[in-house]
């Protein structure tokens, strides 16, 4: 899917939620807490190849394990939304599960897997985020802020291979990914519909991060509403950057639905 049809439907998703809004303009901005529960459909594909921590890896996600989604995992928010900076607190966990007859030799935190190796493979990774908003641009039905914040992947993977002697490995690892970008938040219809839009963007040594995605809610009562996402993101981890001789590729898209509370 090309990227700029996406962008274009993102940024035109405030001005819909302008629609119905009352003559005379709105009232106070909305503020206060929401909390939220949602039900997700994650993707993730993944490659390493080079060495972490004296240990090698050569492994691709997609062509080597055939890893794909196990089940429809479940996530949670929490957010603060003040006048002038807002807060937001979120958890995903998603399970993968790949079976495969390796097309080729691979390496998994140093373990060597033959090619020919009929191989089952099962992951999990937890997402937790938290992110800090500064508005700049304030007004009671819209506004446009700087985020600033981090993600913290954890991952765990376990492989066992079906041979006349089966062997099992577990390989456990953890990243941390600062988060800078912005947000666009607007509302409408008397603060029954919001939306929002951002965009994240982070480089250091030569390592990327980007990311962007859109949130739309609709308020059956004042108090609880429907929330539906879409996010989509990749990074890229170059040999010499922050993980040593360790080349790092990763796409993850998520899209949700799920129940918001306000209070």
């Amino acid at each position: 899917m090309r990227l700029a049809p996406i962008l274009l439907f993102l940024l035109g998703v405030p001005v819909f939620a302008q629609l119905g809004r009352a003559d005379g303009g709105a009232g106070a901005p909305l503020t206060g807490w929401t909390l939220g529960f949602q039900r997700v459909q994650p993707s993730l594909s993944a490659s390493l190849d080079g060495i972490r921590d004296g240990k090698a890896s050569l492994v691709d996600t997609d062509s080597d394990l055939g890893l794909g989604r196990d089940g429809t995992p479940f996530g949670a928010l929490l957010e603060y939304q003040g006048e002038g900076h807002g807060f937001q607190l979120t958890y995903d966990s998603a399970r993968y599960r790949g079976d495969r007859v390796l097309p080729r030799a691979i390496l998994i935190d140093g373990r060597y897997y033959a090619a020919g190796t009929p191989l089952q493979t099962q992951a999990k990774v937890e997402v937790l985020e938290g992110l800090w908003t500064y508005k700049f641009v304030r007004r009671p039905d819209a506004w446009l802020g700087f985020d600033l914040g981090a993600q913290v992947f954890r991952v765990d993977l376990q492989a066992l291979t079906l041979t006349s002697t089966p062997r099992s490995q577990s390989e456990h690892s953890s990243w941390i990914v600062p988060q800078v970008g912005l947000t666009g938040w607007s509302s409408g219809v008397d603060g029954l519909l919001e939306s929002r839009v951002f965009a994240r963007y982070i480089t250091y040594r030569g390592a990327t991060s980007f990311r962007y995605g859109v949130d739309a809610r609709a308020y059956l009562y004042p108090k609880l509403g429907l929330r539906v996402f879409f996010e989509d993101g990749r990074a890229h981890i170059p040999r010499g950057s922050v993980e040593g001789d360790l080349d790092l590729r990763a796409d993850r898209r998520i899209t949700g639905l799920g129940l918001v509370i306000r209070f």
